[in-house]
């Protein structure tokens, strides 16, 4: 038999608690922190007293399906509203028992009212403790937020599909900018908001509170053919003069002065220390080994920044850097080679970083071994938009070409993928080499090449023109024809004396050879044959082969 009561709980009398006697049952009055005047009923003796509180909210003792009895709070402050959640209750474990319902599917329906924003914020949780990269956490909690903001849910079952498709429609027909034609939802961003709720979803099955993912097949957009931002890779020429202008480029502006209006700013020149100028030397050294380690490894910048003393092996065979699984986009981890040059130049960098790390240039100071392993490749900032322009813009390169294709920092990870193509690396190594998981991203999106590169592989063809030239010069066989008297040859034109290059046998058993392709035998024997002037049959008649036989 089921039946509601308010759960009572007893804890110590408040501070400042009057105790007074009622029909024979003693009450503590006091005031809560928020002033308003409370009264409960004591229990216990002296020191023992303790005041007896009630539940706001009622509650249900019912018996399961499986024959336990449980206390289940039905959220309901009026007795009337918590008796109809109790024949709910009581009416879900007699389908239960009769097998209509399993005790899952009831677990799920109950989810239905578990609060959106909640779920959201145990599902990014659990992001986090997976090791999810922050900038993924950021994004796709931004991205969910929209359920409980412009799309209104309050609860699970308040997810709709339809409801998400019908906003990211009006997302990519809004213009935030009217000037911009551009500044409406991409389909990139329509992806990854289709991709971040279809795995909440997903999620949400799996822990019961929903039976299928509301946001399956969801509609996505088209990136290729709405494609916001395409980098381009630089070629040779642009990555070797990024690299020196980066090299130079602090010391250059150093010393440029400064030439504004004030009274002590006309200076044509700086005049600087000589440790400000080894520190800027220095500085322009890291970033433009920075460059030239992104463009020949295809690390990202993330990546780049995350390698430490300790995972750069110089001394292997090969030598490589070690990226660790958690610095690594896929968590995966990998070695990544180096080039020789590029080896080189970091033997003699490195020394250096770990000598400016612990003491002054030049400084007698020993790091203890193994001390400074945890200590970053490159001191280079996580944000390289203005600097990365600014180098550019000093070396001559434009930002945005004239198909609208842009290079940044990810640019050179880019220009990695194409050098790989350029240098003929097989497209499976190629996806090893950039660590992508299908072949088809390396290449459709990270190799650029240009018309010349392809024309260059279309001249490595075979020449379908030389191919001809040795069929038509191994079917053909042109005979001698010296012309001599009294021996007609074809009825009706002049007499021939022919020497075969190569005899030929006819069914008579006598030596034939091919027709010559003198204008007077072609013309005698389409006479003779009834080709009258060739109008309509002279092309049959010179495709067959005419034997003519030897006297």
């Amino acid at each position: 038999m089921a039946n509601l009561f308010k759960q009572k709980t007893t804890r110590n009398l408040p501070k400042g608690a009057e105790i007074d006697t009622r029909k024979g049952e003693r009450f503590a009055k006091w005031t809560d922190g928020k002033g308003r005047k409370r009264t409960a009923r004591v229990v216990g003796e002296g020191d023992a007293a303790r005041i007896v509180t009630e539940s706001g909210t009622w509650y249900a003792r019912i018996r399961m399906a499986d024959g336990t009895r449980v206390d289940v709070s039905t959220g309901c402050r009026d007795k009337s509203a918590a008796m109809s959640r109790l024949t709910e209750l009581m009416a879900e474990q007699e389908k239960i028992r009769a097998g209509v319902i399993t005790q899952r599917e009831a677990n799920t329906a109950k989810h239905g009212r578990r609060d959106y924003a909640e779920t959201v914020a145990a599902f990014i949780a659990g992001m986090k403790a997976r090791g999810c990269a922050k900038g993924t956490c950021s994004d796709w909690t931004r991205f969910l937020k929209v359920g409980n903001g412009q799309l209104g849910w309050r609860t699970l079952s308040d997810m709709d599909r339809a409801a998400l498709e019908n906003w990211l429609s009006l997302q990519a027909a809004t213009l935030k900018d009217e000037k911009d034609p551009l500044s409406s939802m991409g389909a990139r961003v329509h992806n990854t908001h289709v991709t971040a709720f279809t795995a909440f979803g997903t999620w949400c099955v799996r822990q019961g509170y929903v039976k299928t993912n509301p946001f399956k097949d969801t509609m996505k957009r088209d990136e290729q053919a709405d494609r916001r931002r395409q980098r381009r890779a630089l070629t040779e020429q642009e990555l070797s003069a990024l690299i020196e202008t980066a090299r130079t480029r602090p010391l250059t502006e150093a010393l440029k002065g400064n030439r504004g209006r004030g009274k002590h700013m006309d200076k044509e020149g700086a005049t600087l220390s000589k440790d400000t100028v080894r520190k800027l030397e220095f500085l322009g050294w890291t970033r433009a080994l920075a460059y030239w380690t992104a463009a020949a490894t295809g690390l990202r910048w993330g990546e780049l920044r995350s390698i430490t003393l300790g995972a750069v092996r110089l001394d292997s065979d090969p030598p490589h850097l070690i990226l660790a699984a958690k610095d690594e986009k896929a968590r995966r981890g990998a070695q990544i080679p180096l080039q020789r040059d590029l080896a080189a130049e970091l033997e003699t960098y490195l020394p250096e970083r770990r000598l400016r790390l612990v003491g002054h240039p030049g400084a007698s100071v020993t790091a203890f071994p193994g001390s400074l392993d945890g200590v970053p490749m490159f001191d280079v900032p996580k944000n390289m938009i203005r600097v990365f322009d600014a180098d550019c813009a000093a070396a001559g390169i434009p930002k945005r070409d004239g198909a609208g294709r842009v290079v940044d920092v990810h640019a050179l990870r880019h220009t990695f993928g194409t050098l790989l193509a350029r240098a003929g690396v097989p497209l499976q190594l190629a996806q090893r080499a950039m660590r992508h998981s299908s072949p088809t991203l390396t290449a459709n999106v990270y190799t650029h090449l240009g018309l010349v590169d392809v024309a260059g592989a279309v001249d490595r063809l075979p020449r379908i023109t030389a191919a001809m030239e040795a069929r038509q010069a191994a079917n053909s066989v042109t005979p001698s024809v010296t012309p001599t008297d009294g021996e007609p040859c074809v009825p009706g034109v002049s007499s021939f004396n022919l020497t075969p290059s190569v005899p030929l046998a006819c069914e008579s058993g006598t030596n034939c050879v091919l027709a010559s392709t003198g204008k007077g035998i072609r013309e005698g024997v389409l006479k003779e044959n009834g080709a009258g002037h060739g109008v309509r049959t002279r092309d049959i008649q010179l495709g067959k082969l005419a034997l003519y036989q030897l006297s």
